[in-house]
């Protein structure tokens, strides 16, 4: 059992330092720290290396909420709620592995601006062409009165894939082969997937570059989504407004939406806020390759998610963190 060794304020988001053993920890206020890992599997927290407080609010679901490094290893990106309500993607230089502080918000790469305080989302990752996954939460309040979890012409509500690469003055690239990259409907072309209400973690899976969706519901179940890779060109609804799991919600859902491959009724087991995950591809963990692992923010089980045939079976794994 690994030990925390130090003081992390509500730790959002950790990823692996590039060429060393250890990692940056974001806290929710908006400092970004070092972290280690002793030789007996001890979570060292060491010193701040970049402060955003000034810039972040906490107020309801905002914060620092997302970090992630670039394929190359020379760019730290962060994803917060600015003090005006902004969501900000932005870019830092690592020199020596660290971040080069400077302005607010780095090299900005995305502004999105929250209707709400709630479903933030939040989340990045890099896939393995190097591009930038972004998550977006439907902006907020009950319901998505605004209706942006089904309005693509909104980063709302939505998974975005981009190329965080400037060119001529552009902080970002479209990704060629991006589902809605060559759509003059008025559809983002950022957009990978969308018809989500809080997307607040997702993962690609190494060996595939399949991605799994932790979407937050509403009145009745929790739901992990499923795009495999070989679909990004197509991209993908998730249903929400119209459906929250695969009950309707609001309304009669589009054709051709994906259901999810796992939900879960809550409110009468002590669940009641999907928190996920991982995948796991490693052979120290026996049984477990291919698992997708989560938890609840209510009665923080650690389950697993594993194919069974043509199916997905759902496992309690007995761990509470």
């Amino acid at each position: 059992m690994a030990t925390l060794i130090g003081q992390a304020d509500q730790p959002m988001a950790m990823v692996n330092r590039p060429n060393s053993d250890g990692f940056f920890l974001a806290e929710r206020e908006g400092r970004i720290r070092t972290g280690d890992i002793s030789g007996n599997g001890s979570l060292i927290v060491g010193e701040t290396v970049l402060d955003l407080t000034e810039w972040i609010t906490t107020t309801g679901e905002g914060g620092l909420l997302g970090l992630t490094i670039s394929k190359t290893g020379h760019e730290l990106f962060v994803n917060y709620t600015g003090t005006d309500w902004v969501s900000r993607v932005s870019a830092y230089p690592l020199v020596d592995g660290r971040p080069v502080t400077g302005k607010e918000g780095g090299r900005p790469l995305l502004e999105v601006a929250q209707p709400f305080s709630n479903h933030n989302g939040g989340h990045l990752l890099i896939d393995g062409d190097g591009h930038l996954l972004v998550g977006f939460g439907d902006g907020g309040l009950a319901g998505d009165p605004w209706g942006h979890g089904q309005d693509t012409s909104t980063l709302l509500g939505a998974i975005l894939r981009i190329n965080p690469t400037a060119v001529d003055g552009r902080p970002y690239q479209i990704p060629l082969d991006n589902p809605f990259v060559d759509d003059h409907s008025g559809t983002r072309p950022e957009i990978l997937a969308y018809g989500l209400r809080n997307p607040w973690r997702f993962d690609l899976d190494p060996s595939t570059g399949d991605l799994w969706i932790a979407d937050v519901g509403q009145d009745h179940f929790e739901e992990i989504d499923f795009l495999p890779a070989v679909h990004y060109t197509v991209g993908a609804d998730f249903g929400w407004k119209f459906m929250e799991g695969t009950r309707e919600f609001a309304g009669s859902a589009n054709d051709g939406h994906r259901i999810p491959v796992h939900e879960y009724f809550h409110g009468n087991d002590g669940r009641c806020s999907i928190i996920g995950g991982v995948i796991v591809r490693a052979g120290n963990l026996e049984g477990l390759d291919g698992a997708f692992l989560y938890s609840d923010f209510c009665d923080g089980r650690i389950r697993a998610l594993l194919p069974d045939g043509s199916d997905w079976a759902d496992h309690d794994l007995g761990a509470v963190v």
